[in-house]
């Protein structure tokens, strides 16, 4: 009922409200042939306006409106043609109903189910399910059960008690009514009382659909959805006709396979008998040929050791006889041989041809098979329309569940092989980023080792430079140590030359004087190498790309 209410809501906006007591009521009589619908209508009109009768056929076969006052109200009713009738198809009543909305402009307040007192027929529930598919499901939140012949009631007991609980169909039809129904005898001089139900029943209905009617928008919103499923229906029948023939198709290859089988069998047991034969025959010859080979030698041998100088041409004739017919007879096993082989060739022909008659006589078989299957399914849908498709929705309703299940089974195969299919992308993608990262760390760790190389040789050349600059400090040093050495002898020399000419005060002053700068000047050779040898060594670093230099 909420689902019902919410698409009430969405829907309101299709007529103009109206209060509960509206001054005008629009009716709709529906139910099957033969329910009472025209007597009810003349009930409900207090006159025989409606042609009504016992009948198995549809007494009205067309929709007929007839308007009428009640208590100062104005009656439109209107009866429709059985919805049952034999000549009837959904879309025809689609059809009927579109006409009744139309000849009660702008919409229906109300239908009034009519359903005879008795037994609730197969008949009957197809009624409901067909009313149920032409107009919409929420059309039951516009409709009253009308029970007629009230009077085949036993006294004493209800519509609810005899009927309505002991059927569970009829008791959901009445619920999805809103529990709105009432009894109608058509025998009884108490019209104006049955008469006031119906409208209390149809005026609290119009009160709790807030006061809207059936719109021709609903009724085009249920020939949508019918079409939609008739769509869905005839594409699973296709799908289980192909199925059927794909099915057909698989069993015939599969015998006319295994006679193929059988006679690929036979033929390959008769080639390998035949090759069996021909190589015992050859074996046999073969052994008969080295038997004589052996017996001639033996005789050559024989008549070469008791004849050798008497009959040589004589043993030379016998060996070329001999020979020749051993020639004769290897050509006559060759012709058996050449002979053998054109037969198994002329066998593999005779299976090509069986395996093109087999292939044809499938096509043909097929096409015959989806002929007659055309056909049957003529001649069916020409003799029984209507019961095949009351039996074809009963089937199709079967088959919905089935597939709906099979389909659930499937989308869950499918997610959980598409869930398998993400993860193993995850996973896959997971392990190229691993790769990649491990490349590019390898190709870090090779670059920094062969920058590692390279400063290890930059520092070897460092190396070698740094001890050949020392080796060129050290000859240096010693160079000058040697000179330094060789001027303070030069000077001892000159200072005891000098006190032994001169022994004056300012002489020493001079001499020491002249000595210290000599020092000076050897100090001053020694800062310049050692700089020198420093400035060579920064050098070198820069050149490297040293942080580092040496002060």
């Amino acid at each position: 009922m909420s689902s019902i209410s919410g698409q009430l809501s969405s829907i309101r906006f299709s007529g103009k409200k109206q209060s509960s007591s509206s001054a005008e009521v629009r009716l709709v009589l529906l139910g099957k042939t033969g329910s009472g619908k025209s007597s009810t209508a003349n009930s409900i009109l207090g006159s025989n306006v409606f042609d009504s009768k016992v009948s198995s056929s549809s007494v009205t076969q067309q929709c007929h409106r007839v308007s009428g006052e009640f208590h100062g109200r104005n009656i439109t009713l209107l009866d429709t043609p059985g919805l049952l009738d034999t000549q009837q198809t959904l879309q025809e009543v689609q059809k009927e109903l579109r006409k009744s909305i139309s000849l009660l402009y702008p919409g229906p307040h109300a239908f009034l189910l009519v359903i005879q007192i008795g037994r609730f027929t197969q008949e009957e529930k197809d009624v409901v399910r067909q009313i149920k598919q032409a107009m919409g499901a929420y059309a039951f939140s516009f409709s009253v059960v009308v029970f007629t012949h009230g009077d085949l009631l036993e006294k004493g007991t209800s519509v609810k008690q005899s009927l309505i609980d002991g059927c569970k169909d009829l008791a959901d039809l009445v619920a999805g009514c809103g529990g709105r129904y009432c009894v109608f005898n058509n025998k009884s001089s108490k019209n104006k009382d049955q008469m006031s139900e119906v409208l209390a029943l149809v005026d609290s209905m119009m009160l709790e659909n807030g006061g809207i009617w059936y719109s021709s928008k609903m009724l085009k919103d249920a020939e949508e959805e019918l079409a939609k499923e008739q769509q869905e229906e005839r594409r699973l029948m296709d799908k289980n006709v192909a199925l059927l023939e794909k099915k057909q198709e698989a069993v015939i290859k599969e015998l006319y396979g295994k006679q193929l089988e059988m006679v690929q069998l036979k033929s390959k047991m008769e080639m390998e008998e035949l090759k069996k034969k021909i190589q015992l025959e050859k074996k046999k010859e073969e052994k008969l040929s080295r038997e004589r080979e052996e017996a001639f030698r033996r005789e050559m041998e024989d008549y070469v050791k008791k004849e050798k100088d008497t009959k040589t041409q004589e043993m030379v004739r016998l060996m070329e006889k001999r020979i020749g017919e051993e020639e004769e007879k290897m050509n006559a096993l060759q012709e058996k041989l050449d002979k053998v082989t054109k037969m198994l060739k002329d066998q593999e022909e005779q299976e090509d041809k069986i395996r093109r008659a087999m292939q044809k006589n499938i096509q043909k078989e097929r096409e015959e098979n989806e002929k007659k299957e055309r056909e049957k399914e003529f001649q069916q849908i020409q003799k029984e329309q209507p019961s095949r498709q009351r039996e074809k929705m009963r089937r199709d309703t079967l088959q919905r569940d089935l597939d709906k299940l099979t389909l659930s089974l499937k989308d869950q195969s499918m997610k959980e092989e598409d869930r398998k299919r993400q993860m193993e992308v995850l996973i896959r993608r997971e392990r190229e980023e691993k790769q990649r990262e491990r490349d590019i760390q390898m190709e870090n760790m090779k670059t920094e080792k062969r920058r590692t190389l390279a400063l290890q040789q930059e520092l070897k050349s460092i190396r070698r430079k740094v001890e050949q600059q020392k080796e060129t400090n050290e000859n240096l040093k010693r160079q000058l140590e040697e000179n330094l050495r060789m001027d303070r002898e030069k000077c001892i020399i000159e200072m005891s030359a000098l006190k032994k000419q001169y022994d004056k005060k300012p002489c020493t002053e001079t001499i020491k004087k002249r000595s210290a700068e000599k020092h000076s000047t050897l100090t001053a050779v020694t800062g310049f190498a050692q700089e020198m040898g420093l400035l060579g060594l920064n050098a070198a670093l820069e050149t490297v790309g040293a942080p580092c230099c040496i002060l």
